[in-house]
């Protein structure tokens, strides 16, 4: 593992408190990321060396109970590497993930995270957001996730056929966000309707 990723492992395992065999899950994760990142871009160059102190740790903002609740099925859109939804998955073993990714090179990948860490409840799909409805009819999900993916009235467009009953989009957004905000206004103001 990177010297920085394991530095910061040990500082953010005394911040937040997971189980011995759930650090170590993470650990076997961010090294795979690490190992998959030298033949194929699932990260940053620029980032390899900040995998835990940023892709980890903004990823463990999901699992906040104000967050994740009692949401059970839930949509990584957008999943790349994997951040945020394997890490919720680590943390929150219980947790019914299915991982989007509309890059086949990043889906291969998510499909080896799932077979590398034994999971038989977490599913990695190879698609468009928008293309899941016909795809899938009827599947829906409790909370859809995701980081940096696109302006938050995109990420709505995307989510909103996928979310259930009183289902919920969590963004992680940076930078721009008021005008991310503005822009998903006027997305949703066309649906109040309906």
């Amino acid at each position: 593992m990177d010297p920085a990723n394991k530095k910061a492992l040990l500082a953010l395992a005394n911040d937040v408190h997971l189980r011995e065999q759930q650090w170590e899950e993470i650990a076997r994760y961010v090294e795979l990321v690490e190992s998959w990142n030298q033949r194929t871009n699932l990260v940053s160059r620029q980032d390899i060396g900040r995998i835990v102190s940023r892709h980890v740790r903004e990823s463990l903002w999901f699992i906040r109970p104000e967050v994740l609740g009692e949401a059970r099925p839930v949509l990584d859109l957008g999943s790349g590497a994997g951040f945020p939804g394997v890490v919720m998955k680590i943390a929150e073993p219980g947790l019914l993930l299915t991982l989007l990714d509309s890059r086949q090179i990043k889906a291969r990948f998510l499909a080896e995270v799932i077979n590398h860490l034994g999971w038989d409840d977490v599913q990695a799909f190879c698609e468009r957001a928008e293309n899941l409805p016909g795809r899938f009819p009827g599947l829906t999900f409790d909370l859809v996730v995701c980081r940096a993916v696109a302006k938050l009235s995109d990420l709505w467009r995307w989510a909103a056929p996928l979310l259930g009953p009183g289902g919920r989009l969590a963004a992680l957004k940076g930078g721009i966000w008021l005008k991310s905000c503005t822009s998903l206004a006027n997305a949703i103001r066309p649906c109040a309707g309906s």
